[in-house]
């Protein structure tokens, strides 16, 4: 599991001082991205690298609890599964009381750069999505 910690700043929320549903997505990428960057895979050295990409093919959210301006809020992020080229994460948000305010799923693939194909996952690669395991 990996844990990223942030706050709810004024952008991501709506009229209603609510995070607005989209950005929960946004807080969850920031999570993975910090998790590659501190795994030495950042999301601008597997671009740069060339050899593959890893777009999202799918994402789920529910939202339990009202996430509000300036909540501290605590994201914990872990590997549901993984397959030859794809992977599921899991990201479980809780607020500063450690009350679960939501939960989010993505799926990921691994696409080779010219063909767009489905790619084998990278032993080491595998190797840094195995340290979330639950």
């Amino acid at each position: 599991m990996y844990i990223y910690k942030t706050k709810i700043k004024l952008y991501h929320t709506d009229a209603a001082n609510m995070i607005f549903y989209s950005n929960l997505f946004n807080l969850a990428y920031e999570c993975y991205e910090e998790f590659l960057e501190n795994s030495n895979f950042s999301v601008s050295k597997i671009i740069n690298d060339g050899k593959f990409l890893i777009p999202v093919v799918h994402a789920e959210a529910d939202y339990i609890k009202p996430m509000r301006l300036g909540d501290k809020i605590e994201i914990q992020m872990a590997l549901n599964s993984a397959g030859k080229s794809s992977y599921k994460l899991d990201y479980d948000f809780y607020n500063a009381v450690m009350e679960k305010v939501a939960h989010a799923k993505t799926i990921h693939v691994l696409v080779g750069i010219g063909d767009y194909k489905p790619a084998k996952i990278p032993e080491k690669f595998l190797e840094c999505l195995k340290k979330l395991n639950k």
